[in-house]
């Protein structure tokens, strides 16, 4: 079996971690490239490096922070989202009702083509919201 490229990180032990400059994402000391949006670390010493990983190291907390603390507005977002694609179905449909109607009065091919398509668009919208994924 092949040797992985990458060690494992130990759970019990305090391990040094190298911050990507670009987004602040903790990697491995053996790490070359960022394991998140893969550019380049480059190792620097000073104060304005022990600044700038300060930095990253803050932001990245505050970034898991954020994300935590929005995970409870999803049931809110998922309301939002079912009513807008309803909206869109019912209007779809109902559209697609009204031109079929048209279609038989005039006689017309071409409004009852645009018909079938708006009853179609409709009940895959309907379909897409009520069946199970």
């Amino acid at each position: 079996m092949a040797k992985p490229k990458k060690e494992p990180i130990a759970l019990r032990h305090q391990q040094e971690q190298k911050l990507c400059l670009n987004c602040g994402f903790p990697n491995r000391p053996s790490d070359s490239r960022c394991m998140y949006c893969n550019a380049n670390i480059a190792e620097d010493k000073g104060l304005i490096s022990w600044l700038r990983h300060t930095y990253y190291v803050l932001r990245w907390r505050w970034q898991l922070k954020y994300k935590r603390d929005n995970l409870h507005h999803e049931p809110r977002k998922k309301v939002f989202r079912f009513a807008g694609y309803f909206m869109i179905g019912l209007v779809l449909t109902l559209a697609g009702a009204y031109f079929f109607i048209t279609s038989l009065a005039d006689s017309s091919f071409t409004s009852g083509l645009i018909a079938v398509l708006l009853l179609l668009y409709g009940f895959f919208t309907f379909k897409s919201l009520f069946s199970q994924k």
